[in-house]
């Protein structure tokens, strides 16, 4: 596989999906393989910082967070798609990325890639800005060490569809990959 999709939102086949749908299709065209995955049907129990991924041994919870984690440490490029409820990404997609911890910090697995960003709020465009570059920057940039592609920032959503400028944009940073 290539590149993992996740999609942070509770609401499957809503605005937030529509996007990251549009952003795999890019992607599919230059010949990408995609998994993607939607938060809500994932068991994923929340990091207790234990520390035994730093001794080289895999997560102690055995469930779909170390799955999730191993095929983005394995792939080429993860796309994040989220929208922002109360000033950030979804708790459960927060806990999914908070268990990367157990792949940055095992000197056993490398991990590299590219990274494309999608939020979606009710928010006008550019409100949340500072907080979309702190996302970039961590845990993105600095525990993943992966370079952002491109960030998708749709504000003042109401019903994507009537936004079809920002379903070509997910399009176009999908083809980046």
């Amino acid at each position: 596989m290539d590149i993992v999709a996740i999609m942070g939102s509770p609401r499957k086949h809503a605005n937030t999906d529509m996007l990251l749908d549009e952003m795999i299709r890019g992607a599919e065209e230059n010949g990408h393989n995609i998994i993607k995955h939607y938060i809500g049907d994932l068991d994923v129990h929340a990091c207790r910082g234990c520390g035994v991924c730093m001794s080289g041994k895999d997560c102690v919870f055995k469930d779909d967070g170390l799955t999730v984690t191993h095929q983005i440490a394995e792939s080429e490029g993860l796309i994040v798609s989220t929208p922002i409820y109360f000033g950030q990404m979804t708790g459960d997609l927060k806990v999914l990325l908070d268990r990367m911890y157990g792949i940055t910090h095992n000197p056993l697995i490398p991990l590299t890639g590219k990274v494309a960003l999608i939020f979606t709020h009710l928010g006008r465009e550019g409100y949340y800005d500072s907080y979309i570059e702190l996302t970039k920057i961590q845990p993105f940039q600095m525990n993943m060490h992966y370079q952002i592609l491109d960030v998708l920032d749709v504000g003042s959503l109401g019903d994507v569809r009537n936004q079809p400028n920002k379903l070509i944009e997910a399009y176009e940073i999908g083809k980046k990959f």
